[in-house]
């Protein structure tokens, strides 16, 4: 019902230009189409829209509406909408078509440029509308902050993060961009970006320099703070990285496994064990957290014992029950039962285990997309800073 409603209010657009253009029509010499033919045209559109026909509807009146002044903006819709059902190609000829007529008015112009790169972009020919976007940019008008914002599309795409990035340090430039706090941050993770391929090259010395970039977009952008924390650790430099993870998790509470899951990685040496376990502790004291509770039960299974480690785990489920910290008290439990018992124990918790295996750890809270890893980017929606934990609620 509300496409039937979008077609018509389209058709009564199409109407609207026809009458402008035939008023236009009157002081010149060019002829106009004949009236009944063009109506003729509508009703047959108007036909295939109440037989849930849009595709047919959308040519008829395309072929019925003449290109002038007062019907451009109407084209323009209609190539839109066109783009927007999949149909790129029929757009692409639409944009085409009136960027080919003559003494088109500038505005006009730049804004079937942009949709028809934009119909590019839909289609996968992003060094055509890369090519039309620059040459938008390079003119200097009002329409290059629009070619900007779908050149950093493109470079994104393409993993051009250097490209991206300059292309966004242009649009802040523009006093209405400067303040874009969404903006800003997508600035941050380019040179997040850029900072990782270097981790993995092993330049740490230009990584550095990447993420102090960062921090001048977004002071406090968590995904430059844990590649900070991570280039600390691989420079032997582990209290500044520990402190700089503990300020992200009290900054970002969210994040509390995945940062644990970091200290956890970097305190595997036996000597660093109680160190790690003093940190944890003081963590569980001030917010309780599903995987901190099982490595600090590890640790007091490893130092006092079994019963130690149940009566730890114990008193803290009855106050924050958790499927993992059950599957936890299972296994210290099947460590003293025997028999059946134990038997029926184990297949408890390999149903429970199962169950954890199957729930993802990280979600879009703009798509819904769900994903085992984090995803900084997501891979559904295109968004930044849109995924996070799925934080497990112990309270």
């Amino acid at each position: 019902m509300d496409s039937l409603l979008i077609y018509l209010l389209l058709l009564l657009a199409v109407i609207a230009g026809w009458l402008m253009g035939r008023l236009t029509a009157r002081s010149k010499t060019v002829k106009p189409r004949n009236t009944q033919t063009i109506f003729q045209d509508y009703f047959v559109g108007l036909n295939y829209l109440l037989n849930d026909e849009p595709d047919e509807a959308i040519d008829t009146f395309i072929k019925a509406l003449e290109i002038n002044s007062d019907t451009i903006e109407t084209h323009l819709a209609l190539g839109a909408l066109l783009r927007r059902r999949g149909k790129v190609d029929k757009a692409i000829k639409v944009h085409q078509t009136l960027l080919a007529r003559q003494g088109l008015d500038k505005s006009f112009f730049d804004s079937t440029r942009l949709q028809l790169a934009m119909d590019y972009i839909s289609a996968g020919l992003l060094d055509r509308a890369e090519r039309l976007l620059k040459e938008i940019q390079d003119e200097g008008g009002e329409a290059r902050w629009e070619a900007l914002k779908h050149l950093v599309t493109i470079y994104q795409t393409e993993k051009e993060w250097e490209l991206a990035l300059n292309s966004v340090e242009a649009l802040l430039r523009n006093s209405a961009y400067k303040k874009d706090t969404e903006l800003r941050s997508i600035a941050a993770h380019y040179c997040c970006e850029l900072a990782e391929d270097l981790l993995r090259q092993n330049q740490l010395n230009r990584a550095r320099d990447q993420i102090r970039r960062a921090f001048t977009f977004d002071r406090k952008h968590v995904r430059a703070s844990l590649l900070l924390a991570k280039l600390e650790q691989r420079l032997g430099n582990t209290a500044t990285a520990v402190k700089e993870l503990i300020r992200v998790r009290t900054n970002y509470p969210d994040f509390s496994s995945y940062v644990l899951e970091l200290l956890s990685e970097w305190h595997r040496g036996a000597d660093q064990e109680e160190e790690l376990e003093t940190l944890l502790a003081e963590q569980l004291a001030t917010s309780p957290d599903a995987f901190l509770l099982q490595h600090l039960a590890q640790f007091i299974h490893n130092k006092r014992g079994n019963a130690a480690a149940m009566e730890f785990l114990e008193s803290h489920y009855d106050k924050h029950p958790s499927l993992e910290g059950m599957v936890s008290l299972l296994s210290l439990h099947m460590a003293e039962a025997e028999g059946s018992v134990n038997e029926d124990l184990s297949r408890i918790k390999d149903r429970l285990a199962a169950i954890l295996q199957k729930q993802y750890s990280y979600q879009c809270n703009h798509c819904g997309y769900e994903s085992r890893n984090l995803y900084w980017l997501c891979p559904s929606c295109q968004r930044w800073d849109k995924t996070g934990p799925i934080t497990q609620d112990m309270a």
